[in-house]
């Protein structure tokens, strides 16, 4: 049987601070339990309680910098640069780069005259559920690659990929943009935690 998220907690937390082999130890495991029950409580740590907790101890140094380097590897995205472009791939590729982003983005990937992903770009970051874009600024860093293709990359953190209808407008509208601008809009993909919805594919069925 699959131990529960808490069990895996309190056991890598054990392991962290090794309790059964100096009773110091044993109190700071207890004491950092009882501030951090669960791993959602340690994710929502202040700069405050961190101070606090590195005051305990030089036991807790190593504690902290392993939470810390499990924040910067949740973070990090996969590269992406160099794959042949096709919707079915990058959409599959963009649900792996978003994994565990709580906040709304637009990443925007630039494509040469075969179709690979030269360059990419997180270029704007909004709250849970809004993302504020201005085209201008799309086209004008797609320009500075000499991309010759853009696809626009949207994710929803809450796992639903229904475009809504200010995505639809929004895609419609840079279409246009990359058309009077020589640019080719390859797609538009809204990506979710399992799945991910494709305007271009949409277009064709």
């Amino acid at each position: 049987m699959t131990n529960s998220v808490e069990d895996q907690y309190v056991n890598l937390l054990a392991r962290s601070i090794p309790a059964a082999t100096i009773k110091r130890n044993e109190e700071l495991f207890l004491k950092f339990l009882d501030w951090f029950p669960n791993p959602l409580a340690v994710k929502q740590m202040s700069r405050a309680q961190r101070s606090q907790v590195l005051e305990w101890g030089p036991e807790m140094r190593a504690l902290i910098a392993g939470i810390e380097l499990g924040k910067l590897v949740g973070k990090s995205h996969p590269e992406i640069c160099g794959h042949a472009y096709s919707s079915v791939t990058l959409g599959q590729q963009m649900i792996d780069y978003f994994a565990g982003d709580e906040q709304e983005s637009v990443v925007i990937a630039c494509t040469d005259v075969h179709n690979d992903v030269i360059d990419y770009k997180t270029v704007f970051k909004g709250g849970q559920s809004e993302c504020l874009l201005y085209p201008d600024q799309i086209f004008a860093y797609a320009l500075r690659q000499s991309a010759t293709g853009i696809v626009m990359v949207h994710n929803h953190p809450s796992g639903d990929v229904k475009p809504s209808e200010q995505d639809l407008r929004f895609a419609k509208r840079l279409e246009r943009g990359s058309r009077i601008l020589g640019l080719q809009m390859l797609d538009f993909l809204i990506v979710g935690q399992e799945q991910y919805f494709s305007w271009r594919e949409s277009q064709l069925k």
